[in-house]
């Protein structure tokens, strides 16, 4: 329950009270002051009771990254959390699946995570999403997917993860584009520019153009002023 629908409730009950015994003024200003202590319990209850379940979620996280981990617990998890941090970890899950070649059931984690974890959680299984369906051969839809993710807080990861798929594809000149784009957005927003990206990204180097890690430690330097 959030605390919208906690007051929502609290003010239903208080007015079926103040319906009734409306006379009794003195136990009506006792009564809201009641409610406000136990508003305030609530919002204690709230912040202790996601400590635990974002600690729990640390330990699940901690125990796939094991060797032979099994998924039971993980899973167990998942279906007692249909939010944030049951979206979390099955995003999790789904790549552990991704890895071991199970992609149905690392699609079903994903569309859970889709459908529980909201807003926040949207642009992380949308680019789980893509990885899978590239990795599935479906190069149209992945971009599709990843085309679809609006947050800009994602926009150097999306593009890096757009270079990827056209690399897949063949599209030797797009994954080029798509590349430097995640390059220029790194350093356009006094980003790190990730080892793996320059790598990518020097593979498809143009002549003449300048290489990535020059580029990356440049961007650095800017930085450290």
């Amino acid at each position: 329950m959030d605390v919208l629908t906690d007051d929502h409730e609290r003010e239903q009950v208080v007015r079926q009270w103040w319906h009734e015994y409306w006379k009794p003024i003195t136990l009506g200003i006792v009564i809201a002051l009641a409610g406000l202590v136990g508003f305030r319990q609530w919002q204690s209850y709230q912040l202790h009771s996601s400590q635990e379940q974002a600690y729990t979620l640390y330990q699940e996280q901690a125990k796939l990254a094991m060797p032979n981990a099994t998924l039971d617990s993980a899973n167990k998890f998942i279906e007692e959390h249909k939010d944030v941090y049951g979206a979390l970890l099955a995003l999790d899950v789904a790549s552990v699946h991704a890895v071991k070649g199970n992609y149905e059931d690392a699609v079903k984690n994903v569309n859970f995570a889709k459908e529980n974890g909201g807003e926040l959680i949207a642009p992380l299984a949308g680019i789980a999403q893509a990885k899978i369906q590239t990795q599935l051969g479906k190069y149209d839809d992945a971009l599709k997917t990843v085309d679809g993710i609006k947050d800009e807080s994602y926009a150097i990861e999306c593009s890096e993860l757009k270079g990827d798929i056209l690399s897949a594809k063949g599209d030797t000149e797009g994954a080029h584009n798509a590349y430097k784009k995640a390059i220029d957005l790194s350093v356009e927003k006094k980003v790190a520019i990730n080892s793996l990206l320059q790598m990518k990204f020097d593979n498809v180097i143009k002549a003449g153009e300048k290489p990535a890690y020059i580029t990356a430690r440049e961007n650095i330097a800017t930085q450290t002023k």
